[in-house]
């Protein structure tokens, strides 16, 4: 028994170590990312301007950043903690996304203006307004039924 808490330990403590040594990385990422203001190379004339190589490789650090954080924080939780999660994002998410696209697309048909003034009216940011609304519809789904399931078994 007194080896299985000292496993735990000591599991818990190389997670928050390997956690600190990402949050050192990505700060100098971004330092990085701040400070390099030259064009990416080799970008396509077709896609527009090329972005600074510190924003792509804050970017791209950012991606590991986050594969990596989710990973050691999965690995910490308890198995209930990671049932509530997994039902919730299955779901919540799920039944988010549906209800979700299905209002996007009734106001879209009703002839809803979903874009600001601002934005120009384009193929592509209606694309991008259609993903962030996607993204936005799962995770409001999943916090509801996260919240759910916690209720539930209290």
């Amino acid at each position: 028994m007194n080896t299985q808490i000292n496993t735990a330990g000591s599991a818990a403590a190389r997670n928050k170590k390997k956690m600190d040594d990402l949050t050192v990385v990505l700060c100098a990422l971004t330092v990085v990312g701040v400070s390099a203001t030259a064009a990416t190379p080799f970008w396509p004339d077709a896609w527009g301007r090329a972005p600074s190589i510190g924003v792509v490789v804050l970017a791209a650090g950012l991606a590991v950043f986050l594969a990596l954080h989710t990973l050691y924080w999965w690995r910490a939780l308890d198995e209930a903690a990671r049932e509530a999660h997994k039902w919730a994002w299955w779901w919540g998410g799920n039944l988010g996304f549906i209800v979700g696209g299905a209002a996007v697309v009734i106001a879209a048909l009703a002839g809803v203006n979903l874009l600001p003034a601002a934005v120009p009216h384009t193929d592509a940011a209606l694309i991008a307004l259609g993903v962030a609304a996607a993204f936005a519809a799962q995770a409001v789904g999943y916090g509801v039924a996260w919240c759910g399931w916690w209720i539930a078994r209290r």
